[in-house]
């Protein structure tokens, strides 16, 4: 399991790459980052990227590095953070893909990765018995 662990850490540092890069750019260009029009926000509340952008780089950018930095140090609830991570990237992917009324390759490999990370998250939990509630209650009923 030593090679899933390094792999579940390299995705959340590339993921939170991803994420640094785009939100900073969205927030250091609001009106227009990477050329796309503030038109494609029309189905959202925004009339520009600085709202998205913060968001991307602390949440989905920040979050993921420390997501990986967690796992790294093996802290007690790494894989509870994990799973709130990939659940967030998940939630950013899909209203993404609805607000601006498009779906490309780039949502389409993040939202793998963090169904992957999801997943990988729920494994560890079942694997380490680290289920928020014990199941010996199930156990006494006869």
């Amino acid at each position: 399991m030593k090679i899933l662990r390094v792999i579940t850490i390299i995705l959340h540092f590339v993921v939170g790459l991803f994420g640094l890069m785009g939100g900073s750019v969205a927030v250091l260009s609001p009106d227009q980052p990477f050329g796309i029009s503030p038109e494609v926000l029309k189905n959202g509340p925004f009339t520009n990227f600085l709202i998205p952008g913060l968001t991307l780089f602390i949440v989905i950018g920040l979050g993921h590095i420390l997501t990986a930095v967690t796992i790294l140090r093996k802290t007690r609830y790494y894989p509870y953070i994990q799973g709130i991570l990939a659940a967030l990237t998940l939630g950013w992917i899909l209203i993404q893909c609805w607000v601006m009324e498009e779906i490309n390759g780039l949502h389409i490999t993040i939202f793998a990765l963090g169904a992957v990370q999801g997943i990988n998250a729920l494994m560890v939990i079942y694997r380490e018995r680290m289920f928020p509630f014990t199941l010996k209650i199930l156990r006494n009923v006869k």
